[in-house]
Formats: C-alpha cells, structure tokens, sequence
C-alpha cells in the first residue's frame, strides 16, 4: 500500500494556494513590475524553487505562399504565426520547505526591457505580455497561479499626473526600511 501512495503522491502536485498580486495593471518599457507571490501550503512541501514565469508573445496574421496539390501550383493563404518575442523565469526564492497554513508572501520585481514590443492588439496582430507564479517541486507536478495579463506601455503613454514611485529598501546596519533616493538612514 505505501508502494501505491508513493506513486499517487508523483503524479499529484501538491496542495497549496498559491496567488500572484500585480502591483499595477501596466508597466512602463524600462520600469520594474512589481508584485507579490502569496503561498499558503496544505501539506509539507520542499520547494525546490519558488518563480515567476514572464513571456511577451505575438500573434500575426500574415500571407503565405503554400503548394496546393489539387491545382498543382502555389497558392497565397491567409495563416496564423505566433512568436515567443520575450521569456524569462525569475527565482523568488532558493529551495525552501513550506510549512502547512502558514502563510508566505514573497516579492516579486521584474524588469521589463527597455527595447521590448509594447502591448499591441488590432485586427491582424497582436502583443501579449503574460506572467504565472510556480512553486516547482522534485518528482511532482508544478503547483502554478492563475496566468496574469498585463499592459506595458511606452515611455510616452506614462500617465502626467502619476506620482514617482519611490523604491525602499533595508539600511544596511539597522535593517529598516528607507527611501533609495536617501543618502543616509534616518534611525541611523
């Protein structure tokens, strides 16, 4: 019988909710997206590492010249091309255990290329922008997040009116978080 668990335990993923919070709905060409990757385990699992999966794909309706063998000659058809323009796995986190109903958010920070395509949509083309969260585990199938949409949009489009954001990060002897653009640690 535990021959029969083991086998049913490699072929289930593992049970845990895992959830992917977008700071914003768009992102600048250039700029960062910012998020947070949310787990909450129901069993004990082994991580071996915690990701974000980015991908930019395009979809192009294009007119190719394809051999037809009914009328012994090419003919120009109306098909389909799609394209990986931009993939990446970003590591939240090394090999960690989760621990059942705990609940562990990680950040997440990407930076999007400044020289990518714009998300882009008309009759026959289109650009896509896509993200998902992973909890990868040895032997057993992936525990993944719904996959996400998002905009990016060129320097141009930034909104006039949108505040600068303002990054924190740890002062390097207390630990406490302060504004990049500061200089010196206030608590310090």
């Amino acid at each position: 019988m535990d021959f029969l668990k083991k086998i049913g335990q490699h072929l289930t993923a593992p049970k845990a909710d895992v959830n992917l919070q977008l700071l914003d709905q768009y992102v600048v060409l250039g700029d960062n997206l910012e998020g947070t990757l949310i787990i909450t385990a129901h069993e004990t699992i082994d991580a071996e590492e915690l990701r974000c999966e980015l991908n930019c794909t395009e979809n192009a309706e294009v007119i190719r010249d394809v051999y037809d063998p009914n009328l012994k000659r090419m003919v120009s058809r109306h098909v389909t091309e799609n394209r990986v323009l931009y993939q990446t796995h970003i590591v939240c986190s090394p090999p960690t255990r989760l621990v059942p109903e705990v609940t562990r958010p990680f950040k997440v920070s990407i930076n999007i290329p400044a020289g990518a395509r714009p998300t882009f949509m008309s009759a026959i083309d289109n650009v896509q922008w896509q993200i998902k969260g992973v909890v990868a585990v040895h032997g057993r199938p992936d525990v993944t997040t719904k996959t996400l949409q998002f905009q990016v949009i060129p320097e141009s489009q930034r909104p006039v009116n949108q505040a600068p954001k303002i990054r924190l990060v740890n002062c390097e002897y207390c630990q406490t978080a302060m504004p990049e653009t500061t200089l010196v640690c206030p608590n310090c």
